[in-house]
């Protein structure tokens, strides 16, 4: 990717900014995930695949909890980043958080903001998201250079897909997206529906094929059984020189690299960074593959 002009930071800087929204719906997607739908009122700025900030100082109900969480940590709390889920030419900017968790010796502290978010913000609520921005965008001159999108994701890294698929839908583009995605079981998978109706819509120009890693697809279009292999991804991208390749799930972490490090050691790669691998065997180059990660 091209280092940014100084025009291009303007630009950025500017976009960036604060927004009051309430949330005028809310979507249960799986057990622990849910989609927030913000409305504003003024005009949302922003492209498919953009992501916003949450500040979680704004909730009272976690002012004690931050703040011991900032004894621990010896810094200030910062905001957490959201990917959007929706497309400019709708109505509602979308979050689709998942509740995390904690894991005694896994990771050094509980999460703060996102079980609020996913169990505990009603239609109504009123809250201050920063945005919008990030990397994990369709070029602007994609329709030159390629024939085929492929989405390479697992669990709520699925999130910036679905605006990146229903954006470029709509604009009627003439590439064809495949989304490769990672579930535990058919419960998990967020945005089911969605994804069915829009290959109902566009058979032409979108597939989904569903990989369930802890249960077979009975009953389930587009199902396979295991994980995204090297074999996957041959078979699903038609030619690699005029391919372009989004992946996004569970990354190494930042506390996993200092643990690694203070071993002597290097982290293990977990799903983007192995997909990043997998993708370069097959055939893309770095500039073929954007990537973003969450944990």
């Amino acid at each position: 990717m091209a280092e940014p002009t100084p025009a291009t930071e303007k630009r950025e800087r500017r976009r960036v900014r604060e927004l009051e929204v309430v949330v005028a719906r809310v979507r249960r997607e799986t057990t622990d995930t849910t989609s927030l739908f913000f409305a504003a009122d003024q005009p949302f700025e922003y492209e498919a695949g953009h992501f916003c900030t949450i500040d979680p100082h704004q909730f009272p109900v976690l002012k004690h909890f931050v703040a011991h969480l900032e004894d621990l940590k010896g810094h200030q709390e910062k905001p957490r980043a959201y990917s959007l889920g929706s497309a400019p030419h709708e109505e509602h900017v979308v979050v689709t958080v998942k509740e995390e968790t904690y894991s005694s010796g896994e990771t050094p502290y509980p999460p703060v903001l996102s079980p609020l978010l996913a169990h505990h913000t009603p239609v109504g609520t009123r809250l201050v998201i920063s945005g919008f921005t990030g990397a994990y965008t369709l070029p602007h001159d994609a329709a030159e250079r390629i024939d085929q999108v492929v989405h390479v994701c697992a669990g709520s890294g699925i999130v910036p897909s679905l605006g990146l698929i229903k954006s470029s839908l709509h604009r009627n583009e003439p590439f064809r997206h495949i989304l490769l995605y990672s579930s535990k079981t058919r419960h998990d998978i967020i945005y089911y529906q969605d994804f069915e109706e829009l290959q109902r819509q566009h058979p032409d120009k979108f597939e989904v094929i569903h990989c369930l890693t802890r249960e077979e697809p009975a009953g389930l279009r587009g199902g396979r059984r295991g994980r995204i292999t090297k074999e996957l991804l041959q078979e699903t991208i038609a030619d690699p020189g005029r391919a372009l390749a989004f992946t996004c799930g569970p990354g190494i972490t930042p506390y996993e690299r200092k643990a690694a490090r203070e071993k002597g050691e290097e982290p293990t790669p977990r799903f983007v960074e192995h997909m990043v691998a997998l993708l370069h065997e097959v055939g893309l180059d770095r500039k073929q593959v954007k990537q973003e990660s969450w944990g």
